[in-house]
């Protein structure tokens, strides 16, 4: 490995990093928050249909991953050279094969690897050096380097779709023993995370690998898509785009069924709410006048200050074509009848 002694040398001037090497029908450390239902941008079921489709040979669909993601490619070198520099270790930031695991369906794209040298370091905030789950750790061997940039308020304990869940993945695939997680926060202050192996994520992710494998291959040998519990209603109408007018309605039972009169029941409450919250409205309107805030009081006390501002003008805009899909919303009927 090539000791790094200028941040240039692992970056020139828009130097992008490599990407991604790992394959699509099988689950990569880099979708492990996601198949773990934990990521707050995708979810099992985005990337159960990636993996289905890279099954079938249809070409990896590129998402539009927008500008703070494109700044993060652009800038993964400068991070790790910053890191190894502070950490006073050399790195190889050029890794250009991906890393598997050796029994379990899952791999990886390394960002880079740290040569450690067995020195002990440990947690200092003030240096912007936070070991997650002790006050120090060995750097003995090869390290994951993984590179991260936010526009996130800095935290002491990164959750873990921001790096922790993904470099346990790592470790796993490359039997490394420890792993440094740079992250820069809204360009202006990098904090490493220096992580061990944790045998609680470990098993989780053995479970959650072995899970995603299994529906892969169902879909691989029969063609049948066993698709996860939605997690949101967007979710659901990702998964099933296209519903089908003339199949007869089906009956729910068990907690389906719960679930739908719990529904109605909500949807009606939130009819009364509403109806309460637009008269409340028009009577606080007429007492303002032309006035543009009010105090509220309750026994003798201020308690809240209402304000009913100006609306900012608005030029006119076109709204842009949609594709047809599923509503992200059910619309409820109510009829009479015997089952």
């Amino acid at each position: 490995m090539k000791q790094i002694t200028e941040v240039s040398e692992v970056n020139q001037p828009f130097n992008l990093a490599i990407g991604k090497l790992s394959r699509d029908d099988m689950a990569s450390c880099s979708t492990l928050p996601a198949i773990s239902g934990l990521s707050p941008w995708a979810s099992p079921n985005n990337v159960l249909r990636r993996a289905t489709d890279a099954v079938e040979g249809k070409p990896r669909e590129e998402y539009s991953v927008g500008e703070a993601a494109d700044w993060g490619n652009r800038l993964e070198n400068i991070i790790l050279g910053e890191a190894a520099q502070r950490l006073g270790l050399s790195i190889d930031a050029h890794i250009t094969e991906r890393v598997e695991h050796p029994h379990l369906p899952l791999q990886g794209s390394l960002d880079g690897v740290l040569a450690g040298d067995g020195r002990t370091v440990t947690h200092d905030p003030d240096t912007g050096i936070y070991v997650l789950g002790g006050k120090s750790i060995q750097l003995i061997g090869p390290g994951v380097a993984e590179a991260k940039l936010t526009g996130a308020p800095p935290t002491d304990d990164p959750p873990v779709y921001r790096g922790p869940l993904q470099v346990q993945g790592l470790m796993m695939c490359a039997s490394y023993q420890w792993g440094a997680i740079a992250t820069l926060y809204r360009g202006t202050e990098l904090r490493i995370y220096l992580v061990s192996p944790d045998a609680y994520l470990v098993a989780k992710i053995e479970s959650d690998v072995r899970e995603f494998e299994r529906r892969v291959e169902l879909f691989r040998t029969d063609g049948v898509t066993d698709w996860y519990p939605a997690l949101t209603p967007n979710d659901a109408a990702q998964t099933y785009p296209t519903g089908e007018e003339d199949l007869p309605p089906i009956r729910l039972s068990g907690s389906a069924n719960n679930a739908a009169i719990d529904l109605m029941t909500a949807k009606d409450a939130l009819k009364t709410v509403q109806k309460k919250i637009d008269q409340a409205t028009v009577v606080v309107m007429d007492a303002l006048g032309i006035h543009s805030r009010a105090l509220v009081q309750e026994d003798g006390q201020i308690i809240a200050e209402i304000g009913w501002p100006m609306l900012k003008p608005r030029g006119e805009y076109l709204v842009g074509a949609r594709p047809a899909g599923r509503g992200k919303s059910l619309r409820i009927k109510r009829v009479e009848g015997q089952l």
